[in-house]
Protein backbone atom coordinates (compact mmCIF):
# COMPACT_ATOMS: atom_id res chain seq x y z
CA UNK A 1 0.00 0.00 0.00
CA UNK A 2 1.26 3.47 -0.84
CA UNK A 3 0.25 6.50 1.20
CA UNK A 4 0.07 9.92 -0.40
CA UNK A 5 -0.16 13.20 1.46
CA UNK A 6 -2.63 15.92 0.44
CA UNK A 7 -0.13 17.54 -1.93
CA UNK A 8 0.59 14.18 -3.61
CA UNK A 9 -3.12 13.68 -4.11
CA UNK A 10 -3.29 16.81 -6.23
CA UNK A 11 -0.61 15.60 -8.64
CA UNK A 12 -1.64 11.93 -8.74
CA UNK A 13 -4.34 11.84 -11.48
CA UNK A 14 -5.22 8.20 -10.77
CA UNK A 15 -6.02 8.92 -7.14
CA UNK A 16 -9.76 8.51 -6.58
CA UNK A 17 -11.94 11.08 -4.84
CA UNK A 18 -12.45 8.63 -2.01
CA UNK A 19 -8.82 9.09 -1.01
CA UNK A 20 -7.69 5.55 -1.71
CA UNK A 21 -6.36 3.51 -4.57
CA UNK A 22 -5.59 -0.18 -4.90
CA UNK A 23 -4.39 -2.56 -7.58
CA UNK A 24 -6.89 -5.38 -7.98
CA UNK A 25 -7.16 -8.62 -9.93
CA UNK A 26 -9.30 -8.57 -13.08
CA UNK A 27 -13.05 -8.87 -12.53
CA UNK A 28 -14.11 -12.54 -12.04
CA UNK A 29 -16.66 -13.07 -14.82
CA UNK A 30 -18.82 -16.17 -14.50
CA UNK A 31 -19.44 -18.82 -17.14
CA UNK A 32 -22.84 -18.55 -18.81
CA UNK A 33 -23.60 -22.16 -17.89
CA UNK A 34 -23.33 -21.30 -14.19
CA UNK A 35 -26.34 -18.95 -14.31
CA UNK A 36 -28.41 -21.29 -16.48
CA UNK A 37 -28.22 -24.34 -14.19
CA UNK A 38 -31.03 -23.70 -11.68
CA UNK A 39 -34.38 -24.70 -13.18
CA UNK A 40 -36.63 -22.51 -11.04
CA UNK A 41 -37.87 -19.02 -11.90
CA UNK A 42 -35.05 -16.75 -12.94
CA UNK A 43 -34.35 -13.39 -14.51
CA UNK A 44 -31.40 -12.78 -16.80
CA UNK A 45 -30.55 -9.56 -18.61
CA UNK A 46 -28.69 -9.75 -21.91
CA UNK A 47 -27.07 -6.50 -23.02
CA UNK A 48 -26.28 -5.80 -26.65
CA UNK A 49 -23.30 -3.43 -26.81
CA UNK A 50 -23.84 -1.06 -23.89
CA UNK A 51 -20.94 1.40 -24.05
CA UNK A 52 -21.56 3.75 -21.11
CA UNK A 53 -20.07 2.41 -17.86
CA UNK A 54 -22.60 4.30 -15.75
CA UNK A 55 -25.46 2.66 -17.65
CA UNK A 56 -23.94 -0.77 -17.05
CA UNK A 57 -23.43 0.00 -13.36
CA UNK A 58 -27.03 1.14 -12.98
CA UNK A 59 -28.23 -2.01 -14.76
CA UNK A 60 -26.16 -4.28 -12.48
CA UNK A 61 -27.65 -2.56 -9.46
CA UNK A 62 -31.26 -2.74 -10.65
CA UNK A 63 -31.02 -6.40 -11.75
CA UNK A 64 -29.75 -7.36 -8.30
CA UNK A 65 -32.40 -5.19 -6.61
CA UNK A 66 -35.17 -6.90 -8.61
CA UNK A 67 -33.96 -10.38 -7.66
CA UNK A 68 -32.29 -11.18 -10.99
CA UNK A 69 -29.88 -14.06 -11.48
CA UNK A 70 -27.30 -12.48 -13.77
CA UNK A 71 -26.25 -10.29 -16.67
CA UNK A 72 -24.72 -11.30 -19.99
CA UNK A 73 -22.49 -8.83 -21.83
CA UNK A 74 -20.44 -9.18 -25.02
CA UNK A 75 -16.66 -9.32 -24.88
CA UNK A 76 -16.17 -6.85 -27.74
CA UNK A 77 -17.69 -3.48 -28.59
CA UNK A 78 -19.13 -3.06 -25.09
CA UNK A 79 -18.01 -1.77 -21.73
CA UNK A 80 -16.58 -4.35 -19.35
CA UNK A 81 -16.66 -4.20 -15.56
CA UNK A 82 -14.46 -1.23 -14.69
CA UNK A 83 -14.04 0.84 -11.52
CA UNK A 84 -16.58 3.33 -12.91
CA UNK A 85 -19.10 0.50 -13.40
CA UNK A 86 -18.47 -0.78 -9.89
CA UNK A 87 -18.97 2.67 -8.36
CA UNK A 88 -22.22 3.17 -10.31
CA UNK A 89 -23.38 -0.30 -9.22
CA UNK A 90 -22.80 0.63 -5.56
CA UNK A 91 -21.39 -2.79 -4.65
CA UNK A 92 -23.86 -4.90 -6.65
CA UNK A 93 -21.09 -6.33 -8.89
CA UNK A 94 -19.92 -8.38 -5.91
CA UNK A 95 -23.28 -10.16 -5.58
CA UNK A 96 -24.56 -10.65 -9.14
CA UNK A 97 -23.29 -13.17 -11.67
CA UNK A 98 -21.92 -11.28 -14.67
CA UNK A 99 -21.07 -13.32 -17.76
CA UNK A 100 -18.98 -12.08 -20.66
CA UNK A 101 -19.47 -13.93 -23.94
CA UNK A 102 -17.85 -13.83 -27.36
CA UNK A 103 -21.13 -13.88 -29.29
CA UNK A 104 -24.47 -12.58 -27.97
CA UNK A 105 -26.51 -14.41 -30.63
CA UNK A 106 -24.96 -17.77 -29.67
CA UNK A 107 -25.47 -16.94 -26.00
CA UNK A 108 -29.17 -16.27 -26.71
CA UNK A 109 -29.47 -19.70 -28.30
CA UNK A 110 -27.86 -21.31 -25.23
CA UNK A 111 -30.17 -19.32 -22.92
CA UNK A 112 -33.25 -20.41 -24.90
CA UNK A 113 -32.05 -24.02 -24.86
CA UNK A 114 -31.90 -23.79 -21.03
CA UNK A 115 -35.61 -22.95 -20.96
CA UNK A 116 -35.60 -19.17 -20.84
CA UNK A 117 -38.02 -17.08 -22.90
CA UNK A 118 -36.15 -14.15 -24.48
CA UNK A 119 -37.87 -10.77 -24.70
CA UNK A 120 -36.21 -7.91 -26.57
CA UNK A 121 -37.02 -4.41 -25.36
CA UNK A 122 -37.63 -2.41 -28.52
CA UNK A 123 -39.36 0.95 -29.06
CA UNK A 124 -40.97 -0.68 -32.12
CA UNK A 125 -41.95 -3.81 -30.21
CA UNK A 126 -44.91 -5.94 -31.26
CA UNK A 127 -46.79 -5.62 -27.97
CA UNK A 128 -46.54 -3.68 -24.71
CA UNK A 129 -44.36 -5.00 -21.89
CA UNK A 130 -47.28 -4.66 -19.49
CA UNK A 131 -49.72 -6.62 -21.67
CA UNK A 132 -49.51 -9.79 -19.58
CA UNK A 133 -47.40 -11.59 -17.00
CA UNK A 134 -43.85 -12.40 -18.03
CA UNK A 135 -42.74 -16.06 -17.98
CA UNK A 136 -41.01 -17.27 -14.80
CA UNK A 137 -37.74 -17.95 -16.67
CA UNK A 138 -37.09 -14.88 -18.77
CA UNK A 139 -34.12 -13.16 -20.35
CA UNK A 140 -34.67 -9.46 -20.98
CA UNK A 141 -32.62 -8.38 -24.00
CA UNK A 142 -31.73 -4.69 -24.27
CA UNK A 143 -29.68 -2.72 -26.73
CA UNK A 144 -27.07 -0.17 -25.83
CA UNK A 145 -27.10 3.50 -26.61
CA UNK A 146 -27.52 2.75 -30.34
CA UNK A 147 -30.38 0.28 -29.78
CA UNK A 148 -30.60 -3.45 -30.46
CA UNK A 149 -28.66 -4.87 -33.35
CA UNK A 150 -30.95 -6.35 -36.00
CA UNK A 151 -29.76 -9.94 -35.53
CA UNK A 152 -30.07 -9.91 -31.74
CA UNK A 153 -33.59 -8.52 -31.97
CA UNK A 154 -34.50 -11.10 -34.62
CA UNK A 155 -33.17 -14.02 -32.52
CA UNK A 156 -35.21 -13.06 -29.46
CA UNK A 157 -38.48 -14.96 -28.96
CA UNK A 158 -40.50 -11.75 -28.98
CA UNK A 159 -40.14 -8.00 -28.74
CA UNK A 160 -42.02 -5.73 -26.38
CA UNK A 161 -42.29 -2.00 -26.05
CA UNK A 162 -42.52 0.06 -22.87
CA UNK A 163 -45.38 2.46 -23.60
CA UNK A 164 -44.34 6.10 -23.22
CA UNK A 165 -45.71 9.52 -23.99
CA UNK A 166 -45.46 10.03 -27.80
CA UNK A 167 -43.11 12.98 -27.23
CA UNK A 168 -40.50 10.55 -25.85
CA UNK A 169 -38.86 8.48 -28.59
CA UNK A 170 -37.14 5.97 -26.31
CA UNK A 171 -35.87 5.40 -22.78
CA UNK A 172 -32.34 5.16 -21.48
CA UNK A 173 -31.25 1.50 -21.48
CA UNK A 174 -30.80 1.42 -17.69
CA UNK A 175 -34.27 2.87 -17.13
CA UNK A 176 -35.90 0.45 -19.59
CA UNK A 177 -34.15 -2.56 -18.04
CA UNK A 178 -35.17 -1.39 -14.57
CA UNK A 179 -38.83 -1.16 -15.56
CA UNK A 180 -38.76 -4.61 -17.17
CA UNK A 181 -36.95 -6.22 -14.23
CA UNK A 182 -39.43 -4.96 -11.68
CA UNK A 183 -42.35 -5.95 -13.93
CA UNK A 184 -40.98 -9.52 -13.73
CA UNK A 185 -40.18 -9.15 -10.03
CA UNK A 186 -43.76 -8.36 -9.00
CA UNK A 187 -44.76 -11.96 -9.82
CA UNK A 188 -41.63 -14.01 -9.16
CA UNK A 189 -39.63 -12.33 -6.42
CA UNK A 190 -42.16 -12.15 -3.55
CA UNK A 191 -39.39 -11.99 -0.94
CA UNK A 192 -38.65 -8.46 -2.15
CA UNK A 193 -42.10 -7.20 -1.20
CA UNK A 194 -41.95 -8.64 2.30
Amino acid sequence: MRFVDAHGRLVDRKFLQTGCRARLAPFPYRALSSVLEPSDAGLLVVLDHVLDPRNLGAIVRVVLAAGGRGIVIPKDRAVSITPVVEVAAAGACAYLSICRVVNIVRALEEIKHAGYWTIALDPRGAKPLFGDTLPPRVAIVAGGEQGLSRLVGKRSDESRVIPTDPRVESLNVAVAVGIACFWWSKDYAPALTG
